[in-house]
């Protein structure tokens, strides 16, 4: 079951990096001319802008879901009565 928590942090981390890297090409498809963020935004389609969007946030929840299973399992963080 620590596996799985493990499993579940490394699927977030690649999640959010992968976004990461969505908006990096994003950006460089209007040949990085030095726009500012709101202005790719306004010209980004929304439904391109949204899949970066849920990919960091599903990333994020992958990695808590993570954590908090690694946490719940594992026997270091435990308290013994």
């Amino acid at each position: 079951m620590k596996n799985f928590g493990i499993i579940f942090v490394f699927m977030g981390v690649i999640m959010m990096v992968l976004a990461g890297l969505e908006k990096i090409l994003i950006f460089l498809s209007y040949n990085g001319n030095g726009i500012d963020m709101t202005a790719i935004k306004n010209l980004t389609p929304s439904y391109l802008w949204n899949i970066t969007n849920f990919t960091f946030w599903f990333g994020l929840l992958f990695f808590i879901i993570g954590l908090s299973v690694f946490f719940e399992v594992s026997k270091y963080f435990k308290v013994e009565n």
